[in-house]
């Protein structure tokens, strides 16, 4: 971000609700908005769009100064670190949900917070609950929900399902049923790949996912969006690998070259690897 709040501000104004999401998670992840944002929260106390961009900004640079490795890589000072920029980050979202309970991008950075700082499960369902009422099927926030019923985030698997399978019912012809496949995915962390095709391919595994697919991209009320690609590659890994040949390269032919997204697959070998694999499997339509 180049310092124009002006016309920051336009673009985050005229945003529709999936493009907005993701104008502050670019925002957040901007090197040096700390350094200035300030001046439009001064500027306009009226908007907590300011706040909501300092708020955001502030858990992200917390994140870069605790690293992405384990709780035993982090160092004493980058810790006191962390903390402080958390609590910073706090002050600004509780501020703006204060003010604009309906601000579903305060509430998806207050979740985030929540597992960060570990809170109760209870406060953590409290956020999710302006987040919901602020916007039922808003994707970041589920995800990081998800990711705070985890068991590395002190929560278990027994949670992360009941959360997966709980909004996927609540949210048919939408993103979020592919909280299943994630949920899945998470579960079989640390397999190798043998490991994670065979339980994938366990009939109540698979069947799950087959189902979950069913009730987001493959459901009649799905509509297209910005985010469509994250799901799409999500079932189409999840799929091809439990054995669901036919309706894995279904979403691969639409996935083609454009719409191939890092996650699930961490690298384009094993995309490739697996996108031949279906391609070599897949029942001849002509036929």
């Amino acid at each position: 971000m180049a310092r124009d709040w002006e016309t920051a501000r336009e673009i985050f104004t005229a945003a529709a609700p999936e493009e907005h999401s993701y104008y502050v998670t670019v925002a957040a992840g901007c090197a040096s908005v700390e350094e200035w944002i300030d001046g439009p929260v001064r500027a306009e106390p009226g908007s907590t769009l300011p706040l909501l961009i300092r708020g955001a900004r502030y858990v992200s640079w917390a994140w870069e100064a605790r690293g992405s490795g384990g709780s035993d890589t982090v160092s004493e000072d980058a810790w006191s670190v962390w903390f402080n920029r958390l609590r910073k980050a706090e002050d600004c979202l509780d501020e703006v949900v204060e003010r604009d309970p309906g601000s579903a991008e305060a509430w998806r950075y207050l979740i985030t917070l929540g597992r960060a700082r570990q809170l109760p499960k209870e406060e953590l369902r409290r956020r999710f609950d302006g987040l919901i009422a602020a916007d039922p099927t808003h994707y970041s926030g589920h995800r990081q929900m998800l990711e705070g019923l985890m068991r590395k985030w002190s929560g278990s698997a027994e949670e992360m399902f009941d959360f997966a399978r709980t909004r996927s019912a609540a949210c048919p012809g939408t993103h979020i049923p592919v909280l299943v496949p994630l949920a899945h995915i998470e579960h079989a962390q640390g397999r190798n790949g043998t490991e994670l095709q065979e339980y994938l391919q366990q009939d109540e595994v698979i069947d799950e996912i087959w189902d979950a697919s069913q009730q987001s991209v493959f459901h009649a009320d799905y509509q297209e969006s910005l985010l469509t690609p994250i799901v799409w590659n999500t079932f189409a890994y999840t799929l091809a690998l439990g054995g669901q040949i036919n309706q894995a390269g279904n979403i691969l032919d639409v996935i083609g070259e454009d719409w191939i997204t890092r996650a699930p697959w961490n690298s384009m070998s094993t995309f490739v690897k697996i996108r031949d694999h279906v391609t070599a499997s897949r029942d001849d339509p002509d036929e």
